[in-house]
C-alpha cells in the first residue's frame, strides 16, 4: 500500500468529492496497550509505521467518494478498486452523469458477483434523486469476485449525517460516517482487512480551495502481516487547486498502537505536510512520543529528504540524527 501522504491528495482532488471528512465515527474501542519503546534498532521503522497508517486511514476516504460518485482514486490501490466495485454493485457508479445520485433499491437485494459469491444492498433513502441527511446504504459482501483480481468479504455501511449545497456544480458540504465490520479485501495472496468506524466531512464552498477531514475514535487496519490500531485520531487535508499541480497541506495526530512494535505512540503533525500533486511532502514535521518520554522529530528537508531526531532516553535533547532520502524511507 502506498504509504505517501499524496495519496490523500490524488484520492480527494480527482475523485471530486474529496472523501477524506471530520466527526466521530463508531467502530468500538481501542484496545489497552504499553507504551512502545523507542530504540536506535527501531526509531526510524516506528517513524514509517506511523507515517503509513496516517496514509492508510487517509485511504479509507475511497470508501467515501467512490461509494458515491463511483471515482476511485489512487489513494490504495487495493482500497481504491474494491471502493469502485461497491460503487458498481450499489447501484451509484456514474450516476451523477446520469443526473441521479442514487439508484439503489431499498432491498435486501441479493446479487450474484460476475465470477462468483454474492453481494447483498439494502438502503433506507428518502428521496432517490438526491442524498438527504438521514440516508444509509448497507452492503454485505460473501466471497464476491467480480474478475478484477479481488476477493470481497464483510460489511459496509454509509450513512449521510448532514449535506448542503449542490452536487451538481460542485459546491457543496458534506458529512457522513462509514462503518466496516470484518471488511476483508483479497488481492494476490495479501489480505487487507478493515474493522471500526470513521466519520468524514468534506467542504468545497471555497473552491479553488477544498477542505477535507477524516477522523474516529478507533479505527484497524491490516495489510499483508501489518497491523495498526489507530485510536482518537484526526486527519486534516486542504487541497488548493488554483496551482497545477494543486496545492497540498495535511495535518493529523492521534495514537496508534502497533503490536509488532511491542506497544503504542502517540502523534501529531505538528507542522502541515505540504506539497504539490503526486509528489512527496516538500516540508513537514511529525512528532512521535513513546515510553518513557521518547521522542522521534521527523522533519520534512525536501521533496527527496528526510530528516530523523531522536531522544531515546526522555531528556529533551538529541541522541541521533538520521537523514534518508524519501524513497529509502517509504521502501
Amino acid at each position: 500500500m502506498n504509504s505517501s501522504l499524496k495519496i490523500l491528495v490524488i484520492a480527494c482532488v480527482l475523485s471530486g468529492l474529496a472523501g477524506c471528512g471530520g466527526g466521530g465515527g463508531g467502530g468500538g474501542g481501542a484496545p489497552a496497550t504499553t507504551d512502545a519503546d523507542i530504540t536506535p534498532e527501531n526509531a526510524v521503522d516506528i517513524a514509517s509505521d506511523v507515517y503509513e497508517s496516517i496514509g492508510e486511514t487517509a485511504s479509507l476516504g475511497d470508501f467515501g467518494t467512490s461509494g458515491l460518485i463511483g471515482a476511485a482514486g489512487p489513494s490504495s490501490p487495493t482500497l481504491s478498486k474494491s471502493a469502485a466495485t461497491i460503487a458498481a454493485k450499489a447501484g451509484l457508479a456514474g450516476t451523477l452523469d446520469a443526473g441521479s445520485l442514487i439508484a439503489v433499491a431499498i432491498g435486501p437485494e441479493e446479487t450474484p458477483c460476475a465470477v462468483s459469491g454474492t453481494v447483498t444492498v439494502s438502503g433506507d433513502i428518502s428521496n432517490p434523486e438526491t442524498l438527504s441527511a438521514g440516508d444509509t446504504i448497507t452492503l454485505r459482501f460473501n466471497n464476491c469476485d467480480e474478475g478484477d483480481g479481488q476477493v470481497v468479504n464483510g460489511n459496509l455501511t454509509l450513512t449521510i449525517d448532514m449535506i448542503s449545497g449542490d452536487f451538481a456544480t460542485e459546491f457543496f458540504a458534506l458529512g457522513a460516517t462509514l462503518d466496516f465490520r470484518t471488511f476483508t479485501v483479497q488481492e494476490a495472496g495479501e489480505t487487507t482487512s478493515v474493522n471500526g468506524g470513521f466519520s468524514i466531512m468534506v467542504d468545497t464552498t471555497g473552491y479553488p480551495v477544498t477542505t477535507a477531514s477524516l477522523s474516529s475514535p478507533y479505527l484497524s487496519v491490516t495489510d499483508g502481516s501489518r497491523t495498526a490500531n489507530l485510536s482518537n485520531y484526526s486527519t486534516t487535508l486542504t487541497v488548493d487547486e488554483s496551482s497545477q499541480p494543486p496545492a497540498f497541506s495535511v495535518t493529523s495526530s492521534g495514537r496508534v498502537d502497533l503490536p509488532r512494535r511491542g506497544g503504542s505512540v502517540s502523534f501529531v503533525v505538528r507542522e502541515p505536510f505540504s506539497g504539490f500533486g503526486e509528489g512527496n511532502p516538500d516540508s513537514g514535521v511529525l512528532f512521535i512520543r513513546g515510553a518513557n518520554g521518547a521522542t522521534i522529530n521527523m522533519t520534512v528537508l525536501s521533496d527527496t529528504q528526510v530528516r530523523f531526531d531522536m531522544d531515546y532516553d526522555g531528556d529533551g535533547s538529541v541522541d541521533e540524527t538520521v537523514n534518508l532520502a524519501w524513497v529509502d524511507f517509504e521502501s
